[in-house]
């Protein structure tokens, strides 16, 4: 065969090939019946229906037109069960096979929808949904762990959320598959490493919203009571703000969005500076109260307490009457026995007896010098013994003991501290020096 006898191959434009295999789809099958359970339903604001019908191994596109929906007796919901008469076409501006359907009547629920009601109201009645085993949320988290999709959209406004309101806080991802067979595993195993590593605050499940097969591995049995015998506060945000999973149920508390989710864990940082400022502002004012208290408790101790120099001035007026009381004594001892020895004497000289006068005269020169010894002793012996007490009164005088570079130290009650154990390191002491007073702060304790 010759060049020329060869068939020239046909090239097809995109839009022609879809539109022929559209008509050869129509022409094929024509008008079918499938049977299918209802999964991401949207009802769009032209009044078309589109969802998708699904069985265990697969699933279709398919669109209802506002001119036929009008005709159906129900409210199509996520998970029934449809016989969906239908025409089989492609959308041959996308090339995407699908059924367009004529009439649709339910079928009973959906497998997936059947499943899930069983399940919860199997944990509801072992009691994994009361309020009573619910933990509260800390209203101060430090450190949060976040098991999720390391790429998803829900992380991704988890943070930024955080990032506006309190950027300090430590958040910890775990990655983890948010749907497929494996999914419900690894975030019942993430939540099970975070109790073991016992380092967070809370746990948050999150992942953006889909249709009930997207979300099914937050419907399983094992992660929910994984969930539930969790020692740490657990926040679920599957979803939107419609969607409910078993995790959601079972969960310390449910969020609908992630971005609530971190609203819920986080504090606006711009509250917090404004808290603290009120309470230094009060701190303050009650620091100035107690000063003032304080004040006035000194001037009530100061009125009562005796200074140690008045007391030594009492002790040495006491001790100067108590001198002059003795030489009074002395004194009129004195005056008594020289009179008397007068008296002797002029007796002696009226009775004239020389020989007696003479013989007793050196005794009683003798007498007299002894008595002026004894009275010069006892003096000496008096004067020395005032000087011992007002010795040992000033050694015994707080004020000698501090100007000796002693001082008391006091604690901020006022207890006199005698030991290092009675202080901190960082406390505040009172030191009374002969002059005056020290407010110190404690470093370091070394004893002894």
């Amino acid at each position: 065969m010759s060049s020329s006898d060869t068939p020239i191959e046909r090239i097809w434009q995109v839009s022609e090939l879809n539109h022929a295999a559209r008509t050869l789809l129509e022409s094929r099958f024509g008008i079918v019946t499938v049977i299918g359970e209802i999964s991401g339903f949207t009802a769009a604001r032209s009044g078309h229906w589109y969802f998708r019908l699904k069985d265990m191994d697969g699933q279709v596109s398919c669109a209802m037109f506002r001119n036929r929906n009008l005709y159906c007796d129900f409210n199509p919901k996520e998970g029934d069960l449809v016989h969906f008469q239908a025409k089989v076409s492609i959308y041959p501006g996308r090339g995407d096979y699908q059924l367009i359907g004529e009439k649709i009547q339910l079928a009973g629920s959906g497998n997936l929808q059947q499943a899930f009601v069983a399940l919860r109201q199997k944990l509801l009645d072992e009691g994994l949904f009361e309020e009573q085993h619910k933990r509260t949320i800390p209203s101060h988290c430090q450190r949060i762990a976040v098991i999720s999709s390391a790429d998803g959209a829900a992380i991704h406004d988890f943070l930024k959320v955080l990032q506006q309101r309190m950027p300090s806080l430590a958040v910890d991802l775990l990655p983890v598959a948010v749907q497929g067979p494996n999914a419900a595993l690894e975030s019942a195993n993430a939540i099970e490493l975070c109790n073991l590593l016992g380092q967070h605050d809370v746990i948050v499940l999150t992942r953006g919203g889909g249709s009930i097969e997207d979300l099914w591995s937050y419907n399983d049995e094992h992660l929910a009571r994984t969930i539930y015998a969790s020692r740490i506060p657990t926040v679920s945000a599957v979803g939107h703000e419609t969607d409910f999973t078993i995790a959601d149920f079972v969960a310390d508390c449910r969020m609908p969005t992630p971005s609530a989710a971190a609203e819920l864990v986080s504090q606006d940082q711009g509250e917090l500076v404004h808290r603290v400022i009120q309470l230094e502002r009060q701190l303050r004012q009650q620091w100035h109260k107690h000063l003032q208290h304080q004040r006035l408790d000194v001037a009530r101790l100061r009125a009562l307490l005796k200074h140690p120099g008045q007391s030594l001035n009492d002790q040495s007026q006491r001790l100067d009457h108590i001198q002059a009381r003795l030489e009074q004594a002395a004194l009129k001892n004195l005056q008594t026995k020289h009179g008397r020895y007068k008296q002797n004497q002029a007796s002696l000289l009226s009775s004239n007896p020389n020989v007696f006068i003479k013989s007793h005269t050196r005794h009683v020169m003798q007498l007299c010098q002894r008595l002026t010894t004894a009275q010069k002793s006892s003096l000496s012996q008096q004067s020395q013994r005032f000087s011992s007490l007002a010795t040992q009164l000033n050694q015994l005088s707080p004020l000698h003991t501090l100007s000796r570079g002693y001082s008391v130290t006091q604690n901020e009650q006022g207890t006199v501290i005698t030991e290092t154990g009675q202080i901190n390191a960082k406390q505040k002491l009172k030191l009374s020096l002969v002059d005056g007073h020290a407010m110190v702060k404690v470093e370091q304790v070394i004893p002894h």
